[in-house]
């Protein structure tokens, strides 16, 4: 009877013993991680413009979190998303496919010779909402960087208004109509997104 119940006992500490080594293991599979991304948007102006990106967040199993931020232009506008990213990893190994999702808020940034202003006042630009999703693919490298590729498909929204100066033959120089309604510019911006990453 001793001798079952001290078996028992060495059983179960190893069982235990085992346990504690797997939920390590399994703990420091979630680590911090940021990813670099450069790259071309393609869409309906006459040629390629360029954009980065910096995403730091939690790498936990096959999945990312994080948060992210950059600067791009489409056409002559410029502006600066900032959002939430989340990445799934289809296969485990040391080259995976993937699919990502980006969501959040794109904040205008124009130069002066960006704005779009004729003879007004009371200039104001805006930002908009800000996505972006799609496939890609990565390799795996040692001291857990990665590089890789993705295509996706994202959309953002900029608006800009002022208040167009009216001249008068009799007048010298333009007046000001308060009851004039502003001009509005909005701008939708939807093209395809190409990317480099790398991850570390």
């Amino acid at each position: 009877m001793r001798n079952y119940i001290l078996t028992t006992i060495v059983l179960l500490l190893a069982f235990l013993q085992v346990e504690a080594q797997a939920n390590k293991k399994k703990q420091s599979e979630t680590r911090y991680t940021a990813i670099l991304q450069a790259g071309l948007l393609e869409g309906s102006a006459d040629k390629s413009f360029g954009q980065f990106q910096l995403l730091n967040g939690i790498q936990h199993n096959a999945w990312f979190y994080g948060l992210g931020l950059g600067i791009d232009y489409y056409g002559p506008k410029r502006s600066v998303p900032l959002f939430l990213d989340a990445r799934w990893d289809l296969i485990k190994g040391k080259s995976t496919p993937f699919i990502y999702a980006d969501g959040g808020y794109n904040f205008s940034w124009l130069r002066d010779d960006e704005k779009t202003v004729f003879f007004g006042n009371d200039y104001k630009e805006s930002g908009g909402p800000y996505y972006d999703a799609g496939l890609g693919y990565k390799v795996n490298l040692k001291n857990k960087m990665a590089i890789g590729f993705s295509a996706g498909y994202s959309f953002k929204q900029q608006k800009e208004t002022f208040t167009r100066s009216i001249f008068s033959d009799f007048l010298p120089f333009p007046q000001n109509n308060n009851n004039q309604q502003p001009d509005v510019y909005e701008y939708k911006f939807r093209r395809i997104s190409l990317k480099l990453n790398c991850s570390f």
